[in-house]
């Protein structure tokens, strides 16, 4: 659909999260046609079993964080708790730290106001424009009103990191990750291909904290994308999907728990 209306300005899919992307007014209107389509796929996903699980990990109380390159915001749907602005980093209560940002959120240009992306935004956005920030406009006509000079107009925009932007919350990741590498003894690294750089050093710095304390590194992808770069860091890779390695890990934890408590009941006895 995109690439039939705007050929020739991109050549795969990861060009669309490319900051790069944005210089011309064709590559634009193709950026932000992307955006309300898969706003309205992302509007009608469903959590999968890992969601689930990750929300069960939390549950128990096994989980420290979780960091996620997803910006399609399900964690959330599976009622584990996102603070996409950290504005608390000194124990930070928020369960999943986006490094991606969301698509649950778009950002002013101007006012840099934030709003829901709400669905009514999707169609201005699949005509390839971005809608005018609603804050902006309730000024401006009080503006008119007063017989004052115009002033601009933002638009939104998803909060997303593209390929090639800094991320405006990257201090305060860094310094919530320095404080988790602190009591980790355990990573979990699930659905990645290991080649972004940011993740890659983000990663290495957990494996090294864990081995620390004598914990393990578990690597869980649908293909090996292990390299020698790897050696030492990750301990075990599970070639699967995520899917199907935590209703395996489930059934296990199921069957520690009713062994634990037949153990409790006996000794009572």
């Amino acid at each position: 659909m995109i690439k039939s209306q705007y050929p020739g300005t991109f050549r795969s899919g990861k060009d669309l999260f490319d900051a790069g992307l944005l210089r011309t007014h064709e590559s634009i209107k193709a950026f932000y046609l992307f955006m309300g389509v898969l706003k309205e796929l992302i509007v009608n996903a469903t959590p999968t079993a890992t969601h689930f699980f990750i929300k069960k990990l939390a549950d128990m109380k096994k989980l420290k964080r979780v960091y996620t390159q997803n910006i399609d915001n399900l964690e959330e749907l599976v009622g584990l708790e996102v603070d996409w602005q950290l504005e608390r980093v000194k124990h930070c209560q928020a369960q999943v730290v986006q490094l991606h940002g969301t698509m649950a959120k778009l950002r002013c240009s101007a006012c840099t106001n934030n709003y829901s992306f709400a669905t009514q935004y999707c169609d201005v956005f699949k005509q390839g424009e971005a809608p005018n920030c609603p804050g902006c406009e309730e000024r401006e006509d009080a503006r008119i009103e007063q017989g004052r000079r115009p002033h601009t107009i933002g638009q939104l925009k998803p909060t997303v990191i593209l390929y090639g932007d800094s991320h405006p919350k990257g201090l305060e990741i860094c310094q919530i990750a320095a404080q988790d590498q602190d009591k980790a003894d355990c990573l979990v690294i699930m659905g990645t291909s290991l080649r972004i750089p940011g993740v890659k050093a983000l990663i290495k710095d957990f494996a090294r904290a864990v081995h620390d304390r004598e914990g393990y590194v578990i690597l869980v992808n649908a293909t090996d994308v292990v390299t020698k770069e790897w050696n030492g860091l990750i301990d075990y890779q599970i070639e699967g999907t995520c899917d199907e390695w935590v209703k395996l890990v489930d059934i296990e934890l199921s069957n520690i728990e009713r062994t634990t408590a037949a153990r409790l009941l006996k000794n009572q006895e």
